[in-house]
């Protein structure tokens, strides 16, 4: 006998009431939520502009002593995440200052981290014992599991642009940061470590780059491995190398989506920096336009030199000298130089990694007809 609307309607209730008490859910009334046909949009495209944050992060230098926040930064918070202090659901990232003659306390953690130079001369990394001097352009990537402190010997403040994954490792639920730092003391009769704020250089001096900056050259007589990840052993890549590499490269035809692009790689074997993370630079030449795509991975961007524009799904952020902008997942976008005499120069940082390890890596270009095609891996 069928049943009727009421009776069916009381069973279906029933059916819910008891998925409920046994934290279960019905999944045909959350199949919407589930069966995606593209990526969620709540990352929004953004930009921060310079010339609005520096007054503001140069008040806070004056205002906030390092030994009460441990890092000086102002976060980026993308208005599409309410009010998380992330920029996009993978990466974090932040403008921070450091102070003439200021040092942050050594600590580790889970999550990947680089820093970018903007400003400054002086400023400093310690990492595993490696003292890595930095100036303006300089990347130098803090790989999970190691040791590190920061420090300004420089006249003038230290800025740059700090980039880590900590929205991904804390979607794994696998975020530790350590802060109980010691180490042997000669000065000690019994030898056993005890606890300091700070490392003692225990490398020569620009120790990485010796070993590792010689391009097609690796040396085999050092273990490669510092820290607990599978990351680059080369620890600082000077802006001077990349930008005469572009300077050699400026007649090459380039992408048609990103101009002249390099990758910086782990020099061992080819692989990105960081298995959740791969850093880029790109020259677009005086004038210089690129085709629409989007690609199944999250991009922020600093501009280091000129200035243009880059339109994603028809929002154009117009931007120049160390604005930082955010480009979300599968998002149309183009890029520009809007200077007719002079290169425009930007550093770039993306979860890609990720997504081709997974098998998730998706690229479409649209033709000026409208027409969707993949783009080859």
């Amino acid at each position: 006998m069928a049943q009727t609307e009421t009776q069916v309607g009381d069973e279906l209730a029933t059916l819910a009431a008891d998925a409920k008490a046994l934290h279960l859910i019905e999944f045909w009334k959350e199949r919407m939520e589930i069966e995606l046909p593209e990526p969620r949009g709540l990352v929004k495209p953004f930009l921060w502009h310079w010339d609005d944050i520096e007054p503001r992060l140069r008040h806070a230098a004056r205002i906030v002593p390092v030994e009460d926040c441990e890092r000086r930064a102002l976060l980026f918070s993308n208005p599409g995440l309410g009010g998380r202090p992330f920029m996009s659901t993978t990466l974090l990232g932040a403008y921070s200052l450091y102070n003439a003659g200021e040092v942050a306390p050594v600590h580790r953690h889970t999550p990947c981290a680089s820093r970018f130079v903007l400003e400054g001369k002086g400023g400093y990394t310690v990492i595993e014992g490696e003292k890595c001097r930095l100036e303006r352009g300089d990347l130098v990537i803090t790989p999970n599991g190691t040791w590190h402190d920061h420090g300004n010997e420089g006249p003038d403040e230290l800025i740059w642009v700090d980039i880590l994954d900590v929205p991904l490792v804390e979607g794994l639920n696998a975020t530790m940061f350590e802060f109980d730092y010691s180490e042997a003391d000669p000065r000690s009769n019994s030898g056993d470590p005890v606890p300091t704020q700070y490392q003692t250089i225990s490398e020569p001096e620009d120790h990485s780059n010796r070993l590792y900056a010689n391009g097609g050259m690796k040396p085999l007589f050092v273990d490669r491995q510092r820290g607990s990840g599978n990351h680059s052993p080369m620890l600082v890549y000077r802006w001077k190398a990349m930008r005469e590499a572009f300077d050699k490269m400026r007649d090459y035809e380039g992408s048609p989506y990103d101009g002249i692009i390099m990758e910086y790689c782990d020099p061992t074997n080819g692989n990105p920096v960081m298995p959740t993370m791969s850093f880029r630079a790109q020259m677009l030449r005086p004038g210089e336009q690129t085709r629409t795509h989007r690609h199944m991975s999250s991009t922020i961007y600093v501009v280091l030199e000129g200035e243009g524009w880059t339109e994603v799904d028809g929002e154009r952020l117009e931007w120049g000298r160390n604005d930082v902008f955010v480009v979300p997942t599968w998002k149309w976008h183009a890029h520009a130089n809007a200077r007719k005499d002079g290169d425009a120069v930007l550093y770039s940082v993306t979860d890609e990694p990720v997504l081709r390890t997974l098998g998730l890596y998706r690229e479409q270009t649209r033709t000026d007809d409208g027409a969707i095609l993949p783009v080859a891996a």
